[in-house]
């Protein structure tokens, strides 16, 4: 009974959201879970730049963002410039419950520190539940949309010809987030491009994949 209601909810969310996802159809039984892609790595290293607008003042971030997993399967995400300043340090533990470890007084507001939690938890698929996911395709099939139920929304991850694609986030009535990504090597790799477009919030993430180089 909870399922059907947790799919009839979703059902109209799904409906009350404009083009494209209006046009989506489901697909009865399970099929392949996106946890399939899930990202699985040590330590990932990117250049970082952060470009937005808030009313009529620009900002711009830039430096290095590193993703890390220690032995006890914490996860940390740290962005910091190119003199070592750290900007913030966030981290997941074993059970994907996340922590702010460390923050600038710039960035530490509740509504911003949310976002990239979520921008975050999307892209390293932090607690998700392949029980509590549905699936629709497209209006001509080629590409599925598996999605999750999140606390504000929907979280559709996209795929196409067995690749994942895309991540998205929609509200009641429009697509709020946009993650794209580029350049998976494998299934489980970390993606050598990642976009995060924040249509509402007016900002952008840029990531670009770094060498690693063995005295770090």
């Amino acid at each position: 009974m909870n399922h059907f209601l947790r799919l009839s909810s979703l059902l109209i969310l799904l409906a009350a959201c404009g083009s494209p996802y209006k046009q989506l159809v489901a697909l009865p039984g399970k099929n392949r879970s996106v946890l399939a892609y899930k990202p699985q790595y040590d330590k990932e290293l990117y250049r970082c730049t952060v470009n937005g607008r808030i009313i009529f003042k620009k900002f711009h971030l830039s430096g290095v963002l590193f993703f890390k997993k220690v032995e006890t399967g914490t996860v940390h995400a740290v962005f910091q410039n190119e003199m070592g300043y750290t900007f913030f340090d966030f981290e997941w533990n074993k059970d994907d419950s996340f922590k702010v470890n460390q923050v600038i007084p710039q960035l530490d507001k509740p509504a911003l520190i949310k976002t990239l939690k979520k921008d975050f938890s999307l892209l390293l698929m932090k607690g998700l539940d392949s029980n509590k996911e549905y699936f629709y395709s497209s209006g001509r099939g080629k590409t599925l949309y598996s999605c999750f139920t999140l606390d504000n929304g929907v979280a559709y991850y996209v795929s196409g010809n067995n690749k994942l694609q895309r991540i998205e986030n929609a509200g009641k009535h429009k697509k709020v987030l946009t993650i794209s990504i580029a350049g998976k090597k494998t299934d489980n790799a970390m993606p050598d491009t990642i976009l995060f477009n924040h249509h509402k919030a007016n900002f952008t993430i840029a990531l670009h994949k770094l060498e690693r180089h063995v005295d770090e």
